[in-house]
């Protein structure tokens, strides 16, 4: 997509008002609107906490809104994260014979759709791996919740989703018969067009997850924790940080994982058991599905590259739009080739790292395992589950393993983190900013009865 020479080239600076074709307003307009319904409607956040007030939970959802926005691409990473967590408690829980837990179950579990009540104790939110180890020890039963149950606590407005498809429609329709008609495609509708596409790959990601549930289902135990844990062993001796099941999954955030080790800040939370399962967990992804999702981030970052050839009010602005767009797309790469080497160094040896990417290895298998190995533990006395200060340790699963980053890991991405986000920077401002100068060709409207069939 490029402008053509063969639109008017002469410029308009400043407002345009449209009752000759369109005008400013009327290109600002659809944009916010279409940007407004791509990433609002598609959120799918995890359930707030009891305490949340309504207010909170809309400050929250706009905060994602302006996340979706300034880094679409993150939301992305989410999504695909969280659809392959989905993915592998349903092999999980089939693995263990509950054919009837579903993707959406999976999402549900993994928002924070099911709360644990203990005998005599707080009840805290709990994730699918939680709620298998708690089966496979007979301390709770199958939670018995129908996908049509789970479909009907879902809030998706059908109506908000008509209208999105009907706006983001219309801007595609529109780009393209501009394009065709030789008339200039502004910087602004060319990175409403990249977050439209970004927004599709994330709702694809989320079509089984639940919307805008409010409340969890509680799921009773008729044993109190410390009963739980002295018969969990040793390896739930260590102090939890987020839930009393801390050493079955860990709920500390991605960020604080990978960033809180380097720069000593204190990661929370406030309040234990954790009130709710936190939006910035990102699962893990196999090297192949994070292959996957960089093809998927590059096509988003591909998008602005299409601008190559507009004229923008300067040549300096046109310049540095050429060279965001590379950056927006060679850092997309080179992330993934750095996670990549690390994985490489983490597992030890490329063979591992060769059949983790491209054998047969079932993930829900190996979850099953290492439930039976946790409950193969020796008891632990319950005066050392409160002796120590909580810490956040490596948990060993196989396959998914939590380490303390790299060296060598955290000092070569976050250069490379920091120069993206420069560029993601740019290509947030300039299309505002390129309002002010517009050729004239920009705010000729589209020619509809041009595609109509006609004879002479």
């Amino acid at each position: 997509m490029s402008n053509s020479t063969d639109a008017s080239t002469t410029r308009v600076n400043g407002w345009r008002v449209s009752p000759d074709g369109r005008g400013t307003m009327d290109m600002l307009w659809t944009c916010i609107v279409t940007t407004f319904l791509c990433t609002y409607t598609i959120l799918c956040l995890n359930l707030p906490s009891k305490h949340d007030s309504n207010v909170r939970v809309l400050g929250r959802k706009l905060l994602w809104m302006a996340i979706a926005i300034a880094g679409p691409e993150f939301l992305l990473t989410a999504a695909a994260g969280q659809l392959a967590a989905a993915r592998d408690s349903v092999k999980a829980f089939h693995a263990l014979g509950h054919t009837s837990w579903t993707y959406r179950h999976g999402f549900f579990a993994n928002m924070g759709g099911f709360e644990l009540q203990p005998l005599n104790g707080a009840p805290f939110r709990v994730n699918s791996k939680h709620i298998l180890w708690l089966m496979s020890r007979g301390h709770i039963q199958y939670p018995e919740i129908s996908d049509e149950e789970l479909l009907d606590k879902s809030k998706r407005d059908t109506v908000s989703k008509l209208i999105t498809c009907f706006q983001v429609g219309y801007l595609i329709i529109q780009c393209i018969a501009r394009g065709v008609q030789n008339l200039p495609v502004t910087t602004i509708e060319l990175s409403t067009m990249a977050i439209v596409v970004c927004s599709i790959m994330t709702s694809v990601c989320w079509i089984s997850k639940p919307q805008d549930v409010r409340y969890p289902v509680r799921i009773d135990m008729a044993e109190t924790m410390d009963q739980v844990l002295r018969g969990a062993g040793p390896v739930a001796a260590r102090p939890y940080r987020q839930t009393p099941l801390d050493f079955v999954d860990d709920l500390t955030p991605s960020w604080a994982l990978n960033i809180q080790p380097f720069i000593k800040l204190p990661v929370g939370p406030f309040e234990r058991p954790l009130p709710r399962i936190g939006d910035s967990r990102l699962p893990w992804l196999e090297t192949l599905e994070s292959l996957y999702l960089c093809i998927a981030t590059m096509i988003y970052a591909s998008i602005h590259l299409t601008g190559w050839n507009f004229r923008f009010p300067s040549k300096a602005e046109q310049i540095l739009w050429r060279v965001s767009s590379l950056i927006l797309v060679g850092t997309t790469a080179l992330f993934w080739v750095l996670e990549t080497g690390a994985i490489w160094q983490r597992y030890g040896s490329g063979h591992k790292l060769w059949k983790r990417m491209f054998g047969s290895e079932d993930k829900s298998s190996v979850l099953v395992t290492v439930t039976e190995d946790v409950a193969g533990s020796q008891a632990v006395e319950p005066s050392t589950l409160e002796s120590q200060q909580p810490v956040v340790e490596k948990e060993e699963e196989a396959w998914a393993p939590k380490q303390l980053p790299l060296v060598w890991e955290f000092w070569t991405i976050f250069p490379v983190a920091f120069i993206y986000a420069l560029a993601r920077f740019y290509i947030l401002v300039e299309p505002v900013v390129g309002l002010r100068s517009m050729e004239a060709g920009a705010f000729q409207t589209v020619n509809w009865m041009g595609f109509l069939p006609h004879v002479g």
